[in-house]
C-alpha cells in the first residue's frame, strides 16, 4: 500500500474546465491563422497590378515600343508635311483664336454681294470660308455667313489668284495689284507695265508676267515683301498663264508665239536661283490658258485642245489631245486637273476628266464621268469633285466617278466652290448662297 508524504495535498482537476480552456486556445489559434491568411491576401491583391504590369513588360520586347514610337512619329510627321501649305503663322493665330473663343455666328446666307458684280473664277474657298472679288471689294465669307474680311480696291478689271491664305488681286491690262495674307494687306504696289497675267505662292512670293515692247513679255518675281527677286525678258514669247511650286524657287511659265503662221506655245521651267530655265515643253495649235504646280510636283498646262502634264523629277511632258472637244471648264487641285470637254459649242452632254498626276495616260487614268449636261464650272474638296450643270450640283467620288449626290444650286447660278465634301458655296448674280448633299 502506498505511502503518502506528511502535509501534501491532493490536486483536483475539473476535466469540464480544462477541456473548455483548450477549445479556447485553438479557436484563438484559428483566428490567427485566419487573420494572417487575410492579411496575405490583401497584401497580394494590392502588388497584382504591379506585378501583372512586371511581367508584361517582360513580355513585350523593347523593339516592339520603338516600333511604336517611330510609327507615330511618321504619322504625326506626313500629317504636318501633307498640311504644310496651311500652317503659316496667320492660320496658326487663326486656329488658336477660334478654340479661346470659338466661332461666331453669323447672320446666315443668302449673303449679297458687295458690288455688282463677280466674274465666275473669282471665286473659291479657302479654310471653309468664301472668297469672292467683286469690282470694288475682296470679300471673304465664314461657313456661317459672317463677313470676315472686306477690303476695297480700285482695279477696274480685277483678277484674283489663292494659295494657303495668301491672295493676289490685279488688274488685267493694267498695272494696280495687292498682295495680302489672311486679313492683312502686305503689299499694295503699281506694276512698271500692265499686267497680263501673275500667281502667288504659299509662302507668300508672287510672280507677274508683265506686258513688253513689240509683243514680248516679262517674268517678274517678287519676296513677301514686295522686293524683286528674279526677272526674265522674253524677246518673241506672250505670258499667257504663271504658277508656282509652294516655296515660290521653282515657277512654271505658259507663253505663245506666231511662228510661220502657225500658234506655238511653250510650258517653261525656271529655277530663279538660275539665270535661265532648266526645262521647257513645246505644243502646237494649243493655247495654253492656265498652269499649276501642284504639292506632289506634277505640272500642268492646261490648253485648249490639249493637256501638258509632267512631274518636276525629270521635267519629262505628256500631252493629252480632247480629240477635237471643245473645253468648257477646269480645276487644278489637289495634285490633280479636272477637265470639262465637250463636242457641243454651248449646250449638251460633256464629260468630266480626272488626270491623276503624273501618271501615263491609259484607261484608267484619266478618270471619266459621263454628264448629260454641260459642266459650267468645277470645284474639289477631300476626294469629291462638285460639277455645276443647268442649276444644279453633282458631287461624285473623282477617284472613281461615282456619283455621291446632287442639289440644287438656282437658275442663276455662276460658279461653285466646295466647302465640304458635302457642302458648296454657289455664286448667283447679286448673292451667296450654299447648296448641301443630304
Amino acid at each position: 500500500m502506498a505511502k503518502h508524504s506528511k502535509g501534501q495535498e491532493t490536486k483536483i482537476i475539473d476535466l469540464s474546465k480544462y477541456r473548455q480552456k483548450q477549445e479556447e486556445q485553438k479557436a484563438e489559434k484559428e483566428n490567427l491563422q485566419a487573420a494572417y491568411e487575410y492579411e496575405e491576401e490583401q497584401a497580394e491583391e494590392e502588388h497584382a497590378p504591379e506585378e501583372k504590369k512586371r511581367r508584361l513588360s517582360s513580355s513585350v520586347p523593347r523593339g516592339v515600343y520603338i516600333a511604336c514610337l517611330v510609327l507615330v512619329g511618321v504619322i504625326v510627321g506626313l500629317g504636318l508635311w501633307v498640311n504644310r501649305e496651311y500652317l503659316t503663322w496667320d492660320n496658326m493665330k487663326e486656329w488658336a483664336r477660334l478654340q479661346v473663343l470659338g466661332s461666331e455666328s453669323g447672320d446666315g446666307f443668302p449673303v449679297q454681294i458687295t458690288g455688282s458684280n463677280v466674274a465666275e473664277s473669282n471665286f473659291l474657298t479657302s479654310g471653309g470660308s468664301a472668297v469672292l472679288l467683286s469690282n470694288t471689294a475682296l470679300t471673304i465669307v465664314s461657313g456661317e455667313g459672317k463677313e470676315e474680311l472686306s477690303v476695297r480696291h480700285d482695279l477696274n478689271q480685277p483678277v484674283l489668284r489663292g494659295a494657303g491664305g495668301k491672295y493676289l488681286l490685279y488688274n488685267s491690262g493694267s498695272t494696280g495689284y495687292m498682295v495680302l495674307s489672311g486679313t492683312k494687306t502686305i503689299v499694295d504696289k503699281v506694276a512698271e507695265r500692265d499686267i497680263i497675267t501673275g500667281c502667288v505662292s504659299a509662302n507668300g512670293k508672287y510672280a507677274l508676267g508683265l506686258e513688253g515692247s513689240y509683243g514680248a513679255s516679262k517674268l517678274e518675281v517678287y519676296m513677301p515683301d514686295g522686293s524683286l527677286q528674279y526677272e526674265y525678258p522674253f524677246a518673241n514669247d506672250y505670258i499667257t498663264a504663271l504658277a508656282m511650286n509652294y516655296d515660290g524657287t521653282y515657277g512654271a511659265v505658259c507663253t505663245v508665239r506666231g511662228e510661220k503662221g502657225e500658234m506655238v506655245s511653250q510650258l517653261i521651267i525656271f529655277d530663279f536661283s538660275n539665270t535661265e530655265p532648266v526645262a521647257s515643253f513645246e505644243t502646237r495649235g494649243n493655247l495654253l490658258i492656265a498652269a499649276y504646280w501642284g504639292e506632289n510636283g506634277v505640272i500642268y498646262g492646261v490648253g485648249d485642245a490639249a493637256l501638258v502634264s509632267g512631274k518636276s523629277a525629270d521635267y519629262q511632258f505628256q500631252e493629252y489631245d480632247y480629240q477635237g472637244r471643245q473645253l468648257t471648264a477646269c480645276c487644278l487641285d489637289a495634285g490633280r486637273a479636272f477637265l470639262s470637254i465637250s463636242a457641243y459649242e454651248h449646250v449638251g452632254p460633256s464629260t468630266l476628266l480626272v488626270f491623276n498626276g503624273g501618271e501615263a495616260f491609259g484607261e484608267q487614268n484619266p478618270v471619266r464621268v459621263e454628264m448629260g449636261k454641260r459642266i459650267e464650272a468645277i470645284s474639289v474638296s477631300g476626294g469629291t469633285a462638285g460639277l455645276l450643270a443647268a442649276g444644279e450640283i453633282v458631287f461624285c467620288d473623282y477617284h472613281t466617278g461615282m456619283e455621291l449626290g446632287r442639289a440644287e444650286a438656282g437658275a442663276d447660278a455662276k460658279s461653285l466652290a466646295l466647302a465640304s465634301e458635302r457642302k458648296a458655296f454657289v455664286l448667283g448674280i447679286s448673292e451667296v448662297r450654299t447648296a448641301e448633299v443630304g
